[in-house]
């Protein structure tokens, strides 16, 4: 049963990393121009699309937290999770950082 819950945990690590990455390029392809004027979002799908990616940020820092049991059985899976983890962090991020306006 452990090594199911394992393998569960790594594929949803990989499914969270993939999509903070495709999330970031999405958003990274539609920032405005210099001197464009942007129309605001509504208050209620700011703070959704805040939640959503805080969320997966989070649970990526878990999922960080976790590698040692996430790997235990497949030693040699060590350090492309931890990259794919780190990459889905830094991803995650930038996300976060442009849905509150710092980036």
């Amino acid at each position: 049963m452990a090594a199911d819950q394992a393998k569960q945990e790594r594929i949803g690590a990989v499914v969270m990393s993939v999509a903070s990455v495709v999330v970031a390029g999405l958003e990274w392809l539609d920032r405005p121009e210099p001197g464009e004027i942007v129309e605001a979002e509504p208050d209620w799908y700011v703070t959704f699309t805040v939640a959503i990616h805080g969320l997966i940020l989070v649970l990526l820092l878990v999922a960080l937290a976790r590698l040692p049991r996430l790997v235990a059985d497949r030693p040699g899976l060590r350090l492309p999770f931890l990259v794919m983890i780190l990459v889905g962090i830094v991803a995650a991020s930038y996300v976060v950082g442009r849905d509150l306006g710092m980036v």
